[in-house]
């Protein structure tokens, strides 16, 4: 049987680690708008439609959620699986739009940061593939 004492302790690392998962996600999405400010001109609008909506989104909903685990206010455990899987297939979805818009450009910085936002997005689209699998194991 555990003590107060270990259980508050394991607690505690428990949400600094969902902190620091909240913090990178947030990172990413924040570094992938940026990029995306720079590298705009994506060709296709839909494509710069979605890329647009699933980054300056998702940085209000992750903002959100830090929030909350910040003021001890935390969200129900299926919502956050539920923004962590629609989070993963949008940022995948954009990387993968992203690089097929830009794959056949002329080589310049455009194309370059295009092509690092795009590998970001995916990469984001991973991570949060793995918050959902934490956040639902946790559960």
């Amino acid at each position: 049987m555990m003590s107060t004492e270990e259980r508050k302790s394991r607690l505690s690392v428990l949400k600094f680690m969902e902190l620091v998962r909240k913090f990178i996600l947030l990172a990413f999405s924040i570094t992938c708008l940026t990029l995306h400010f720079y590298s705009y001109n994506d060709g296709d609008i839909m494509t710069s439609f979605l890329a647009t909506g699933t980054f300056t989104g998702f940085i209000l909903i992750v903002l959100g959620v830090f929030a909350g685990v910040l003021m001890k206010a935390p969200i129900h455990k299926r919502i956050d699986v539920f923004f962590s899987v629609v989070g993963c297939s949008l940022f995948i979805c954009s990387g993968v739009l992203l690089i097929e818009a830009w794959e056949n450009a002329f080589r310049t910085r455009t194309r370059d940061l295009a092509m690092i936002k795009a590998s970001l997005s995916i990469i984001n689209g991973v991570l949060f593939g793995f918050d959902a699998m934490f956040t639902f194991r946790d559960k």
